[in-house]
């Protein structure tokens, strides 16, 4: 982009960004509730001039972020306008069968940088004590040391305990971790990695230290249920961690603020799949992935399976093409002031 080109692009959103976020703001209240009629009255005042703006946009700086952002928004504002009312029900649904899914897809390196990070730590946890024995005393907790070395599994309490208090205590920690990788997105992605490669290090030393000490196959046949899914979960939380960061370190031709505030929504129905994979997750860790009743195979095809059925989902899911952008209403001499092209 020239530098005429890039000055032109900055005097436009200057000229029209209270509108724009005016309009966003009212649009995510129609959607969310009722407005007066005086403020139904601005909304589609406000979609039509940013309908001439997108038009103008697409003119004038054809591929750059305010394009893509002007077409958001003024979807998100003829949907407001004209879509039939429906219950947070079906809203909800949405978010979960389209708009996850499509975001999954757009963001595949952050998935992919995510997924690195994590196997990484894993990896090098695992070398790090099969290459020095010496290393579990710093990498693996005590407790755990100390079940390797009385040959028993550190997890027997939770036999114990009922499945229903287990297992909120259990999903409160993942919802953390998985709530971190994401907020943590906001150090520029530093926090999300430092976090991902700290528990795969954490996982990988205690596997092989689990396998030093004779204890691998209980090892194994405790997270086999569980394992696969609550590590596909902080997986994508991270997924969207990464989006946060990305907006944050090349905003673009934005404010910066207003490039996060935009990833946020856009990685928010990440989120709305992790938090009910990670609720189920602990339901399994909690009665299935400690009990003897189930054999160790059946474990590993519940955990596999429920991990497969998250990540068919997404990807075939998210294959869909989008929901065309509904075409603009202009309003003839209201294009952009002080601008050209």
């Amino acid at each position: 982009m020239t530098g005429a080109r890039t000055r032109n692009v900055g005097v436009f959103v200057r000229a029209r960004r209270a509108g724009w976020e005016r309009l966003e703001a009212l649009a995510a209240r129609a959607v969310s509730g009722r407005l007066p009629l005086a403020e139904i009255e601005e909304l589609d005042r406000l979609y039509r001039r940013a309908g001439g703006d997108l038009a103008f946009a697409r003119a004038a700086f054809p591929g750059s972020d305010v394009e893509a952002h002007l077409a958001d928004v003024t979807a998100r504002a003829y949907a407001a306008l004209y879509r039939p009312r429906t219950s947070p029900g079906r809203r909800l649904l949405a978010l979960l069968a389209d708009d996850a899914p499509a975001a999954f897809r757009r963001h595949l390196r952050a998935l992919a940088l995510a997924a690195a990070l994590l196997g990484g730590g894993i990896a090098a946890g695992a070398l790090a004590v099969a290459a020095d024995p010496g290393a579990a005393g710093v990498l693996v907790p005590e407790p755990v040391r100390d079940a390797v070395a009385a040959r028993r599994m550190w997890t027997e309490h939770l036999v114990a305990i009922a499945p229903g208090v287990s297992g909120s205590a259990i999903a409160r920690n993942n919802v953390t971790v998985a709530s971190l990788a994401f907020a943590l997105g906001l150090t520029g992605g530093v926090g999300t990695a430092l976090l991902l490669a700290g528990n795969g290090l954490l996982l990988g030393a205690v596997l092989a230290h689990a396998a030093r000490g004779g204890m691998a196959g209980p090892l194994l046949s405790f997270v086999a249920a569980h394992g696969p899914a609550e590590l596909s979960a902080i997986v994508l939380a991270a997924q969207a961690g990464f989006v946060l960061a990305a907006a944050l370190l090349d905003p673009g031709e934005w404010p910066r603020s207003a490039a996060v505030a935009a990833a946020g929504r856009e990685a928010a129905p990440l989120l709305a799949v992790v938090v009910p994979l990670l609720a189920m997750v602990a339901l399994v860790e909690s009665s299935v992935s400690p009990s003897a009743r189930f054999a160790p195979w059946a474990k590993g095809a519940v955990g596999l399976g429920l991990a497969a059925a998250v990540w068919l989902f997404l990807g075939l899911r998210g294959r869909r093409p989008p929901r065309p952008v509904p075409p603009s209403r202009t309003v003839p001499g209201e294009g952009p002031d002080g601008v050209r092209a």
